[in-house]
C-alpha cells in the first residue's frame, strides 16, 4: 500500500558532460505506473566512476560551485580510512578533482556506545555553510538509534556540533535526508530548509531488531537555526493540500507510506543469505527538486531493486514512477543495483529530463559485483499524461 584528515587531492576519472548526453537511439520508456506523471529509464550500472573509496555519498551543491559529498567506511580521496568523511568535488564530469577535507571525530560524535559507528545520511549547503547529518549505525547495519547534525563554515575543513547529546534519539527520525534545492539551497522557500526522516533503521532491518521503515516523515527548520532542535517543525497531516506543522515530533504523520514487501520468502532470493528477502522499500536515499520538471524525486531502494517516487510538493502526494528489479544475487557486471541512491542536483540537465544517480554495492555483500566508489549512472525521464 502506498500513501501519500589530512586534505589529499585525487582526480575523478569521469567520462561525460554535466548531464547525460542524449541517447544515440530513442529510449524504450516503459508504460507509466498507476498515477505517475513521469516514466524513467535508469542505467544498468555506473558508467562514470570516481577514483575514491567508500559508499553512500550524500551531497550538496555549495555557493562556491563545488559539490560536497560524505562517504561512509572508506578513505574517500585520501589515505586514511574513516567511518565517515567529507570531500569536496570540483569541476564537471569529464574533468573533476576530489579532495578529502575531514573525517571521523572531526565530524561528529558516536552516541550509542560500543558496536556502533557513524554514517552520513544527508547534506545541505545554505548561505555558504555546509550541514551534514550523521547517524549512529550498528555495525551489522540493522539499527540506527541516534543522529546529529554538524556544520562547517569554512568550506568543510572544520566542523562543529552539539557534543552533549544527539539531536534525535530513541530510533525516531534518525535517518535524516535534506531536500536538495540546488546550489546553496537557492530553490527553497525563503528562509527554510526541509528534511526527511526515517525511524528505526536506514533500510530494512534484516534481523528485525527494530521495525523496518515503511514511513517517510517531513520536517522543516529555519535556515539559520538548523542546529537548534527546538526550532524544528514536523508535518502532522495535510489540510487543504498544505501540511499542518507541529513542534512536537510525536505529532508527526508520514507524507509517504509504502508497506510493500519484495522478494517474499525465507532468503531463497540469494541462496539463503539473510536480508535479500521480504524487503521493505523505504530506505535512505535522497530527495531532490527538479526545476525543469517542477517535480520532487525521492530515490529509494531495496537490496535488489530501485524504487523511485515523484511528487508535486515536498509533502506529496508521492507516487511510485520507477521500480527497477535487478534480480537475485549474484549480479552480472553489466547490470546491478545499489544502495544509498541519490541524485546530485549539480548534475541535472536544465530541462530536468536527464541526470545522474549515485549508488553503491559493498564488497561485503554476496552480490557478485562491487561499486564501492563515487559512481554515477544515467537516469532519463519523460513526462506523461
Amino acid at each position: 500500500m502506498i500513501r501519500a584528515l589530512p586534505a589529499v587531492a585525487a582526480t575523478l576519472l569521469l567520462l561525460a558532460a554535466c548531464a547525460p548526453a542524449e541517447p544515440s537511439e530513442p529510449l524504450d520508456f516503459p508504460e507509466p505506473l498507476p498515477g505517475a506523471t513521469l516514466v524513467g529509464v535508469v542505467g544498468d550500472r555506473p558508467t562514470e566512476v570516481a577514483v575514491a573509496d567508500g559508499d553512500l555519498w550524500p551531497s550538496c551543491w555549495a555557493a562556491d560551485g563545488s559539490l560536497y559529498a560524505a562517504n561512509g567506511d572508506g578513505a574517500a580521496f585520501g589515505g586514511q580510512v574513516f567511518d565517515v568523511a567529507v570531500s569536496r568535488i570540483d569541476g564537471e564530469p569529464g574533468s573533476l578533482d576530489g579532495e578529502t577535507l575531514a573525517g571521523g571525530d572531526q565530524l561528529a560524535s558516536i552516541w550509542s556506545g560500543e558496536g556502533f559507528n557513524r554514517k552520513p545520511t544527508g547534506m545541505v549547503c545554505v548561505d555558504g555553510a555546509i550541514y551534514l547529518a550523521v547517524q549512529d549505525l550498528r555495525r551489522d547495519f540493522n539499527e540506527a538509534p541516534a543522529a546529529s547534525i554538524s556544520v562547517s563554515r569554512d568550506g568543510g575543513r572544520t566542523w562543529e556540533w552539539d557534543e552533549t547529546a544527539p539531536m534525535f534519539d530513541d530510533h525516531v527520525f534518525t535517518t535524516i535526508m535534506f531536500l536538495d534545492y540546488g546550489q546553496d539551497n537557492a530553490g527553497a522557500p525563503e528562509g527554510w530548509v526541509y528534511a526527511y526522516g526515517l525511524d528505526g533503521n536506514w533500510r530494512d532491518s534484516f534481523d528485525d531488531s527494530v521495525p523496518d521503515p515503511e514511513d517517510l516523515y517531513l520536517a522543516r527548520v529555519p535556515d539559520d537555526r538548523i542546529l537548534d532542535r527546538s526550532a524544528w517543525e514536523f508535518a502532522a497531516g495535510i489540510e487543504g493540500g498544505e501540511p499542518v506543522w507541529s513542534s512536537d515530533i510525536d505529532d508527526r504523520e508520514p507524507v509517504l507510506t509504502d508497506t510493500r514487501r519484495l522478494y517474499p520468502g525465507d532468503g531463497a532470493a540469494d541462496g539463503g543469505t539473510v536480508g535479500a528477502s521480504d524487503l521493505s522499500v523505504i530506505s535512505q536515499g535522497g530527495v531532490v527538486y527538479v526545476p525543469g520538471l517542477d517535480r520532487y524525486l525521492y530515490t529509494s531502494w531495496t537490496e535488489l531493486t530501485f524504487e523511485f517516487y515523484e511528487a508535486p510538493a515536498p509533502w506529496g502526494p508521492w507516487t511510485l514512477f520507477l521500480s527497477r528489479d535487478f534480480g537475485p544475487y549474484p549480479w552480472p557486471e553489466d547490470a546491478f543495483g545499489g544502495y544509498g541512491t541519490t541524485i546530485p542536483s549539480k548534475f541535472i540537465a536544465d530541462d530536468g529530463r536527464s541526470m545522474w544517480v549515485q549508488s553503491n554495492v559493498c564488497p561485503c555483500a554476496p552480490a557478485g559485483v562491487a561499486s564501492y566508489f563515487f559512481g554515477l549512472r544515467e537516469l532519463h525521464l519523460e513526462v506523461v499524461g
